[in-house]
């Protein structure tokens, strides 16, 4: 019996080992992904601020053309032409 409580002590021993060091693997795997993530992030959000940024913006809508204005027409010149030096109607004052 001897013999069979040594193989169960070694057995359990090396299940206990293996167990914390999966723990630790575990643990450092864990660890480097959240490490990987967030420097990913960061050199993410660094290209992002870096790089330059394009806007684009609708340009101002043109205004119609003005209608063009009037052309102002010449005033219209009446000429009146009254004769000099006539008969005024015969009387003398005198």
């Amino acid at each position: 019996m001897n013999s069979i409580h040594r193989l169960g002590v070694t057995i359990a021993g090396l299940a206990t080992v293996l167990t914390v060091a999966g723990a630790f693997v575990a643990q450092g795997y864990v660890a480097a992904q959240q490490a990987s993530a967030q420097a990913t992030a960061q050199a993410t959000a660094q290209a992002a601020a870096s790089a330059p940024q394009i806007v684009y913006i609708n340009p101002m809508p043109t205004a119609p053309p003005a209608p063009p204005t009037p052309t102002p027409q010449p005033q219209q010149v009446i000429h009146v032409i009254v004769g000099g030096g006539g008969d005024d109607g015969g009387g003398n004052d005198g």
